[in-house]
């Protein structure tokens, strides 16, 4: 069966929604599989690359990444029908750059997880009172990094925040401490000089490198 919001709400899944963007869907391909192997169980193939509901839906229905727990979803989703389109394709959670609430709408009605886009406080608050599952805070970097996080949750404490936007390894420990349930990260682990392919096992390794930071931060332990 395929899974649901409440099999995808557990500690160590919100941690890792890792998000591919790349110039062709075989590049993407190859990432989404080098993230599994990583470990990784959310996997976001963004509606950039091309034909991304035919690999949304092969990816979706891949056995040897359903028997790893593999999870796919959309991400740059900007409008209630490409919601539609990706939800039919297989994607089991939806995130987008804005707030979408059509985007939301079509996810409740396919029992799907979503995080939209958000950048100001009165985005978060409409996103949580749409029934937003996580609310992603973007481009993190650009709008004050997890200095912006720590003043948003002095009023915010209780949404889900998710941060995104050029997330760097050493910014984790912060981001964790001003209390971020989640980190959407994509260009540190599959950067441009890396096309993926031939690149596997540094793909793995990087994905390896990423989410033992998150985990032990957590006090978390990685079967």
């Amino acid at each position: 069966a395929l899974p649901v919001r409440g099999d995808l709400n557990n500690p160590r899944d919100r941690a890792w929604p890792h998000f591919i963007r790349t110039a062709t869907a075989e590049q993407a391909d190859i990432a989404a599989r080098a993230m599994a192997a990583a470990g990784v169980r959310l996997v976001e193939i963004t509606l950039t690359v091309p034909d991304a509901f035919e690999l949304i839906s092969a990816l979706a229905r891949d056995e040897a990444l359903a028997d790893a727990g593999v999870v796919i979803g959309a991400g740059t989703v900007l409008s209630g029908t490409e919601a539609e389109e990706s939800l039919l394709a297989g994607a089991r959670f939806l995130v987008s750059p804005a707030f979408i609430p059509d985007m939301i709408t079509a996810a409740k009605a396919h029992d799907a997880m979503t995080m939209p886009g958000t950048m100001t406080a009165t985005e978060m608050v409409a996103a949580a009172n749409a029934g937003a599952d996580y609310i992603k805070v973007y481009p993190l970097a650009t709008i004050g990094g997890p200095g912006f996080i720590a003043n948003i949750r002095r009023a915010l404490h209780l949404l889900p925040l998710v941060v995104t936007g050029n997330i760097g390894y050493d910014e984790i420990p912060e981001s964790l401490r001003v209390g971020v349930v989640g980190f959407g990260i994509g260009g540190p682990l599959v950067p441009p000089e890396r096309p993926a392919g031939g690149e596997h096992a540094a793909l793995v390794g990087n994905a390896r490198h990423f989410t033992a930071a998150t985990c032990r931060r957590r006090g978390m332990r990685r079967d």
